[in-house]
């Protein structure tokens, strides 16, 4: 572990984010905006013989239309499936000779690539980079091929029981908003998806002023910027379509839906709507949520439920704040007879944050937590480049971080039980439950259950 913490010192060190005293500095990327729209963010770090570059386009599975789920990820899957000039083989066969690291991803906001790289292969994995983002084949080929991996993957998926109701919860909370399906779309969307689709959907999104790259790392700023001028200069910009999203019903009253299967576990989701990522409450919901559940073995929900009671394995809370409102979660993994019981304790701590101040040591250890694990966020090159992309994805300020690191350590107690009682529902939630409906009883006044 100190290796570790001494890897992460140096880093930060030789990227400039440690001074003298030791006091830790957020870093902040230089910004530049070329003549066609593309935004590029570049921080030099000489430590390593490396560069890492992070791709994003806002282009995610909100922009999924409708009847199409999963376009979106499909999409950026087959970027690296051929260019109008390299072949499948010729982009892996680029990337694995010199060992360079390649990832895609789609979420919910927007789509990511990822290359790292040594610094003396850029000149050779980078315009590969910047040809599979702006010149897809979308091969018919390719593209049947890559459906049937999607759609395995998709039934896979189908057979775990956590998944199950992580899915049922969205869209019991989200219903026609596109935040309900999920990323990888359905069996039923994903088999309608042409070639077509992909190449309209790529035409439709993917442009210079949709897309923000970043990169971290061993280069000179002056010299990467030639190189993206060169390369990238002449991608035409072009109007994007704004997405206008529906309204998420409000919940009404409590539900639960509980779904069949033969199991001897109850694998439970519990919520309502979280914050947006822009919530100016943001610091304070985190400090709360660390302390209900999201604080691993010092947390309430595990000293309660998994410690004293001894009810479950796993235990926590969490929320995944977006650019629309992100759920707020309180999930849990019990056996079916004590499936009521694990719901009423984790109603019970919700009313607990929500009455009764946190104490001052909790508090304490809340921040400290926060403040001591903030860098290792910028541990590698990569996660610092992907970091900075957040920044702009939702309009959070180049000083944001060091204005999020002194927000946390001003939360108040009283901050903490005002979000509690703002953002925790204990009597207006959703639950979905996947479990033996015929083992697990519930007995929870005023909860509406329906059963699947």
């Amino acid at each position: 572990m100190r290796k570790m913490f001494l890897a992460v010192a140096l880093f930060l060190a030789a990227a400039g984010m440690v001074s003298a005293q030791n006091i830790w500095t957020p870093p902040q990327p230089k910004r530049i905006v070329l003549k066609n729209g593309l935004t590029i963010l570049l921080l030099e770090n000489h430590q390593l013989p490396v560069i890492s570059a992070e791709v994003m386009v806002k282009a995610g599975s909100v922009t999924d239309p409708a009847g199409y789920a999963g376009l979106a990820n499909f999409t950026i899957e087959m970027l690296a499936k051929g260019t109008s000039s390299r072949s499948a083989l010729d982009i892996a066969d680029n990337f694995d000779f010199v060992g360079a690291q390649f990832a895609v991803k789609c979420d919910y906001d927007a789509a990511f690539i990822s290359l790292t790289t040594l610094t003396k292969d850029f000149n050779r994995t980078g315009p590969v980079l910047f040809d599979l983002l702006t010149k897809p084949a979308f091969d018919s080929l390719e593209t049947g091929r890559l459906k049937a991996e999607l759609l395995s993957a998709i039934e896979a998926k189908g057979d775990r029981p956590n998944t199950q109701s992580a899915e049922a919860f969205n869209l019991m909370l989200f219903k026609d908003h596109p935040y309900a399906h999920p990323g990888m779309g359905d069996a039923e969307s994903v088999s309608r998806i042409s070639r077509q689709d992909l190449a309209g959907y790529h035409k439709k999104y993917y442009a210079p002023n949709n897309c923000i790259i970043s990169l971290v790392g061993d280069f000179k700023s002056s010299q990467i910027k030639r190189m993206l001028e060169q390369n990238l200069g002449t991608w035409a910009a072009r109007k994007i379509p704004q997405s206008i999203l529906p309204e998420i019903p409000p919940i009404g009253q409590p539900r639960a839906l509980l779904i069949n299967r033969q199991i001897n576990q109850a694998y439970i989701n519990l919520g309502f709507l979280g914050p947006r990522r822009s919530d100016p409450d943001y610091q304070a919901i985190r400090v709360m949520n660390y302390i209900l559940g999201g604080g691993g073995f010092v947390s309430r929900l595990v000293k309660n439920i998994r410690m004293a009671q001894g009810l479950a394995y796993d235990v926590d809370s969490y929320y995944d704040p977006r650019s629309d409102f992100g759920p707020y979660i309180l999930s849990v993994q019990t056996k079916c007879a004590s499936a009521d019981t694990a719901i009423k304790s984790l109603i019970a701590e919700m009313r607990l944050i929500q009455s009764q101040p946190v104490s001052e040591k909790e508090l304490k250890e809340a921040k400290d937590y926060i403040r001591g694990s903030y860098p290792f966020r910028f541990e590698t090159s990569g996660q610092t480049a992907r970091q900075f992309l957040y920044l702009e994805l939702y309009d959070l300020g180049a000083d944001y971080f060091r204005q999020d690191m002194q927000k946390t350590l001003q939360v108040t107690q009283a901050d903490v039980m005002a979000a509690a009682k703002k953002y925790l529902k204990p009597d207006n939630f959703l639950l979905a439950m996947v479990t033996d409906t015929s083992q697990t009883k519930l007995n929870i006044p005023g909860l509406k259950i329906e059963k699947q």
